[in-house]
């Protein structure tokens, strides 16, 4: 039973580590282009971002997929029932895409910016 516990806290450092890392893929927004009020770049920073998210949601899916296909012990209830890795890449895949939407606000509003200055 401990080495069972010593396996599950691991696999569940594991995707701590993972969660912590796909965030830190975000970039920064250059800070340069912000001091220099330059739209231009920040819009097209913001697409470019966007586009980066939303590649991260699809593959986030695809593993989705994959887990689908290949069922096994470690798919569900690897922590506990309550824990199924499906419906964590879907769950990761929502929250990409919703970050690509929200950089595509942005880069709208730096686009509507740039047009009236």
């Amino acid at each position: 039973m401990t080495q069972r516990w010593s396996i599950l806290t691991n696999v569940v450092g594991t995707l701590i580590v993972l969660a912590v890392a796909a965030c830190a893929i975000i970039a920064d927004p250059p800070r340069n282009l912000v001091a220099k009020n330059d739209h231009a770049g920040l819009e097209a920073w913001y697409v470019k971002e966007s586009a980066h998210l939303r590649q991260r949601a699809k593959d986030m899916l695809v593993m989705a997929e994959e887990y689908q296909k290949n069922p096994g012990p470690s798919t569900l209830g690897v922590v506990s029932n309550k824990i199924d890795m499906v419906q964590h890449c879907q769950t990761l895949a929502a929250i990409y895409t919703k970050a690509a939407d929200e950089a595509e606000v942005i880069a709208s509003a730096h686009r509507d910016i740039k047009s009236h200055s």
